[in-house]
Order: C-alpha cells, then structure tokens, then sequence
C-alpha cells in the first residue's frame, strides 16, 4: 500500500520594508481547504538570511516529505513564476529583517554555482496555463531569500541524499496591497489569493503525478 505523499510548501513572514506577504494568505487558504492529496505541511519562514538552512534542514529530517514547494512574492510580477534554477549567490537590494544585507556571499560555501529545481517546472507551468492561470517558466529568482530558499532546500537534499523533489514558485503581489500603493506604482500587476491557491495545487497535483518534465521548447524568462 503506498503511503500519502508528504508535501511541504513554505512562505515568508512580511518584509519589514513594508512588503505584505500573500503566501502567508495562501497557505492559511490551503489549511482551511484541506483537500490536497497527501499529508500537507505549511511552514512560515523568517526573513531572516541566517535562519533559512537550519530551519529547511531541520524540516527536512523531521519530516522526510516527497515533495517541498516553496512560495515567494515578487512585486511587480504579472504572472505565476515557476523558477527553473536557483544560484549559489546572495546579493540583497535591501536588508532582511534583522538587517543583513549579502554583498555577493555563497549561499553555501564551496556549493555548485546553482541548483536545478527537481519539479517538472514546464510541465507545470503548461498546466497552469491550459487551466487558465497565467504563468511562466522563470530562469532567474533574482539574488534575494527567494533565490537563498530555492538554493538552500536543493543544496540540503542533495546532501543529504534524499529524494525529496523540490522548487520554488513566485506569485505577484495581491489587490489589496496595490490599492495601497501611491504613483509611480497604482497600475502594479496583482493576482487574487484565490487564485494563487489554485495556483499552488495545480502545481502540487502535477508535481504528484509527473516525475519526468518534458523537453517541448516553452515560455521562458
């Protein structure tokens, strides 16, 4: 009998620069849903650069999942983003919560230049689309804790030898946190929580259910 699968998804805590988070949102809405096929573990992760390998690891050895997604808000953003590479490199444009700011530092000293993420990401992303989400294979989660989370969790299963498939998914800013904005920035793309949900268990389902990703060529950015 196969057991459920295990599958953990994570979003940030809101940056202390004034940056609501909506993944919080978004795993509050896949608790409350309940209907994601297998056993879901939400994780809150810290804005906190010095934090971030501890706490994957330690998840990673508590709870052995099959499948690790991690959520990120990338302002700005039009469509939902399934990040195809994450790279051993931490550059800030602005502080983390305690402060910290990384100048051009490893993420992992001695780590490959990057890490491939392990979910069929054109696959997912073509699914996304076929079920009328807007989104697209990205090749770039910038050099911030968003890179940090997709490098750290595909460094550490690597070390760790698990078989743990893993990535990172961007999701734009919500309407709401646009309402607030002031020129230049009141036209800001937004996407509804709603639909960043749906988003998420497109791409759980797909994950699940796809081990191989396809070679078609595709959108990418």
């Amino acid at each position: 009998m196969n057991h459920p699968l295990k599958i953990v998804v994570t979003g940030f805590e809101p940056f202390a620069h004034g940056t609501e988070n909506p993944t919080l949102d978004v795993l509050a809405e896949l608790r409350a849903a309940n209907d994601i096929e297998g056993d879901l573990i939400a994780i809150q992760m810290p804005v906190d650069s010095g934090k971030l390998a501890a706490l994957t690891s330690a998840t990673l050895d508590d709870h052995k999942p099959d499948l690790w997604i991690s959520l990120g808000v990338a302002p700005g953003l039009s469509v939902i983003a399934v990040e195809r590479i994450a790279a051993n490199v931490m550059d800030f444009p602005i502080a983390d919560n305690v402060g910290t700011q990384h100048g051009g530092h490893p993420v992992f000293e001695g780590g490959p230049a990057g890490h491939l993420a392990t979910l069929p990401v054109k696959t997912i992303a073509d699914q996304l689309r076929a079920s009328g989400i807007p989104a697209k294979v990205s090749n770039s989660p910038s050099t911030y804790l968003c890179n940090q989370m997709m490098y750290t969790v595909l460094h550490l299963i690597a070390e760790k030898g698990m078989a743990t498939r893993a990535g990172f998914i961007h999701v734009p800013a919500h309407p709401s946190f646009v309402a607030k904005q002031v020129y230049p920035f009141v036209e800001m793309p937004s996407m509804s929580i709603d639909l960043m949900t749906s988003a998420v268990k497109h791409a759980i389902r797909t994950a699940a259910t796809v081990e191989q990703d396809h070679r078609r060529p595709g959108f990418n950015y």
